[in-house]
């Protein structure tokens, strides 16, 4: 794909150029080099009919590189940003910073919570995007959640619009922060995951549970493997494929006293490879206690994989009647889940059929048009404060 010229980009010459320029900045794609946030916005960042800004210089990001956005970005190997993150992330903040300062027409996207860009934004409008409540919710399983809440608190409140991901995330944002509703627009995720076709490249086993993510406290990793000990004990041909970061060696011990490590394939996963492994997965189990929306739901309904999932937060939201629901706090309730879809043939083509079905009302079109929308009510009521001001 060709580099575009951000500055002008346009992706249809019938709908009217915007009198602003929406601005991002650094910050998760310092963070993430793969990763739900950083490609929410790089999806969005593709489909804009505003110009646009990125005050990036530096990237290992795969989408932001791989897509080539940003006039400004300079792609670097991994092995320089290791040894330079310090200064890399420095020239990035200092460029979204001289951005700001330019007093150009901007609408302000900061891409995480941190606040530095407060002290330099002026009456610039902000629009910020919450994707869950969970430092908030389950502090206990992350180590900063005391200087994330109290940045998040301050971020997200004196923000001149907000977008929620989900009706589950907008309620805990005026619950935990108060926060008129009227200030908060619920916009959905989309996918970009299409069904595998072609060659099969991934060693895999005949028969397995597909666990997508890393394997954080709040993700239930644990809940769901002491389920899959109860049905492999009776079905010694069924594995467990998971993605996200490598096995450590406690997580091993773990598995080893349940007696299932040799029945858990770890695979560092792509696009093209989870395409693979949701085409190829007799189920998806995603058994988190918590999340903002859920991709992954989006990605196992696109790839035609049937769906086993919490009844927690956002997920009877997103996922409708298309998916098997559990107590994520039990293990039998999951296996009991897991096995009334794998023994039973017709259920699995309901499911996938329902999942389908369900996939229509999600896009990252309808995405990036509602948020473009939620810039101009931003831009509008800048116009009305400073109007009222003169």
């Amino acid at each position: 794909m060709k580099q575009r010229n951000n500055a002008v980009h346009k992706t249809n010459p019938h709908v009217q150029e915007s009198s602003f320029s929406v601005l991002y900045d650094y910050q998760i794609f310092g963070i993430q080099r793969f990763g739900g946030i950083s490609r929410y916005f790089c999806e969005i960042i593709r489909r804009l009919n505003s110009r646009w800004d990125i005050g990036i210089w530096f990237s290992i990001n795969y989408y932001l590189t791989t897509w080539h956005l940003g006039k400004h970005l300079i792609p670097i190997p991994r092995f320089i940003l290791k040894h330079y993150k310090k200064y890399c992330e420095q020239k990035n903040r200092e460029l979204t910073i001289r951005l700001l300062q330019e007093k150009k027409n901007y609408i302000f996207h900061p891409t995480y919570y941190n606040s530095y860009f407060l002290k330099y934004i002026g009456n610039y409008p902000y629009v910020i995007t919450v994707h869950d409540m969970i430092h908030e919710i389950f502090p206990e399983f992350c180590s900063d959640s005391d200087i994330m809440i109290q940045e998040k608190k301050e971020t997200i409140t004196r923000a001149t619009r907000i977008i929620a991901i989900s009706e589950n995330t907008k309620r805990d944002i005026i619950r935990l922060l108060h926060i008129d509703a009227d200030k908060i627009d619920v916009i959905y995720h989309g996918t970009s995951m299409r069904p595998f076709s072609g060659k099969q490249r991934l060693k895999l086993p005949e028969r397995f549970l597909l666990y997508v993510g890393d394997r954080t406290p709040y993700k239930n990793f644990d809940r769901f493997i002491k389920a899959f000990s109860i049905l492999q004990k009776n079905d010694p041909d069924l594995y467990v494929v998971c993605t996200g970061h490598s096995i450590k060696r406690p997580e091993k011990e773990a598995l080893s006293r349940l007696g299932v490590l040799d029945r858990i394939v770890h695979i560092k996963a792509s696009d093209q490879a989870l395409s693979e492994l949701y085409s190829r997965a007799s189920l998806f189990v995603y058994p988190s206690l918590y999340e903002g929306f859920g991709i992954p739901i989006l990605e196992a309904y696109a790839c035609h994989c049937p769906l086993a999932l919490s009844n927690t937060s956002c997920f009877p939201e997103i996922a409708g009647e298309a998916g098997c629901y559990f107590n994520p706090y039990s293990e039998e309730s999951i296996a009991q889940a897991v096995k009334s879809v794998l023994y039973d043939p017709q259920k699995r083509e309901a499911l996938i059929k329902a999942g389908s079905e369900r996939l229509q009302m999600y896009s990252w079109g309808k995405t990036a048009q509602k948020t473009e929308a939620v810039y101009r009510k931003a831009y509008q009521a800048s116009q009305k404060e400073c109007t009222f001001k003169e």
